[in-house]
């Protein structure tokens, strides 16, 4: 999906790999090299020392088919990210869930294709416990769960879910893994990886695929929600949390995004319509001093004490469904997860199975267009952890996307049995 209305520039950590009579281009994180004539290099260092040009007139100059080339290798790269590209996109993961995907492979996407990645992004670093790695937890559990018990000997069998009683294709899956955002904790900054993160947003949106995020922090949805507004200019937000991250103390960490007040400016972005915050519960002593306060009608509540009294009731009864909705879900906001498996946990919250099923009617009454699951600690989660608990909900997303099947049977036999 090129935009040729947009200046690209060439990458400068590209390097040339001459063999005989023909050229190979690599640049970082890229898992696979560019290929052409020794001619190229001279063409692209032409280019280098230009100003940046409009696809329209470097397709025209390279041909339609090169200048393709060069952007899906990140040879050249769209001005506005190439501070962020020009280190790559993506590492790979070394046990993707789903099948792995490069980042030069995203042109292969087609519609609902659901890609997960793992974005590392963290906005504070005072915290007792890091949440920068936790959502590989999250992969591995859902890889686990999605594996053949004879690993990659096996063929694609069949997926059996028993607390819905249905079934699901293996080989229907399509679910891709693009890795873990390359973050570089020398070079790079918050924002840098954010933009990654929102690049590869849009390229999957783009295509009409889903995208499933692993953070991080929640500092992550500004990204995430802002990539969606070019595909999804009307959008609504099921927020999922202990805290509506709407906060501002009147100083100066006010203007800084972070996990605290993401939503702050998420509630300001003409394209999302509605902000459900969901679980949300507790108390805390709210400032006044250089601050006014406000209503503010796109931002809903369903606290956690409503959820626990009288159900979800509210929430589906009020809910829009002629908008797509992103679920952008802060593991706090579930009932009895604690240091270290999130860096900021909260007494109550929501119970499993009652969550589970409100999952199901909101993938089956609503256009899901993408999710993400935040703020989950680095150290081991645990099998009944937040990690486990956020990889079950991926697999239901899966199986509704995918048309599960009712489940017949109840048991396999050996043929020679």
């Amino acid at each position: 999906m090129l935009d040729l209305g947009h200046c690209y520039l060439i990458n400068p950590q590209r390097r040339y790999h001459r063999e005989a009579e023909r050229l190979r281009v690599s640049v970082p994180h890229c898992q696979k090299s560019l290929q052409g004539s020794v001619a190229l290099a001279g063409v692209l260092d032409q280019l280098a020392s230009e100003s940046p040009q409009r696809g329209h007139d470097l397709a025209s100059r390279l041909t339609p088919a090169v200048f393709e080339a060069l952007v899906k290798y990140f040879v050249l790269l769209p001005e506005a990210y190439a501070d962020a590209l020009r280190t790559g996109l993506c590492t790979p993961a070394s046990q993707p869930a789903g099948s792995a995907l490069a980042a030069h492979e995203l042109d292969g996407l087609a519609a609902d294709d659901v890609v997960l990645c793992h974005a590392p992004l963290v906005t504070t670093h005072h915290s007792a416990v890091s949440v920068a790695g936790g959502g590989r937890w999250i992969r591995a559990s859902l890889a686990s769960s999605l594996r053949h018990p004879m690993g990659e000997r096996g063929q694609p069998g069949r997926l059996v879910d028993l607390d819905f009683g249905d079934r699901l294709d293996a080989g229907e899956l399509r679910l891709f893994d693009a890795g873990d955002v390359c973050y570089d904790p020398v070079t790079d900054n918050a924002g840098l990886l954010g933009q990654r993160t929102g690049f590869l947003c849009r390229q999957i949106v783009a295509r009409g695929g889903r995208p499933v995020l692993l953070g991080g922090d929640h500092s992550l949805a500004y990204y995430s929600i802002g990539a969606l507004a070019d595909r999804y200019p009307r959008l609504g937000i099921l927020q999922f949390d202990a805290h509506p991250d709407l906060y501002a103390v009147g100083a100066d960490c006010d203007r800084t995004i972070n996990h605290a007040n993401v939503f702050d400016r998420v509630r300001r972005m003409p394209h999302v319509d509605t902000i459900w915050q969901i679980g949300i519960r507790d108390m805390f002593h709210q400032p006044l001093e250089r601050l006014v306060a406000q209503h503010d009608a796109k931002l809903r509540a369903l606290s956690a004490m409503e959820i626990a009294v009288k159900g979800y009731d509210r929430l589906f009864r009020d809910l829009d469904d002629t908008i797509p909705w992103f679920v952008s879900f802060d593991v706090d906001a579930l009932d009895r997860v604690d240091l270290p498996q999130t860096a900021t946990p909260v007494l109550g919250g929501l119970s499993y199975y009652p969550l589970l099923q409100a999952f199901e009617q909101l993938f089956a009454r609503l256009n899901i267009v993408g999710m993400e699951f935040v703020e989950l600690g680095d150290g081991n989660q645990g099998a009944h952890g937040p990690a486990a608990i956020a990889a079950r909900l991926c697999s239901r997303y899966l199986f509704h996307l995918r048309g599960a099947s009712p489940l017949t049977e109840n048991v396999f036999v050996p043929i020679d049995a």
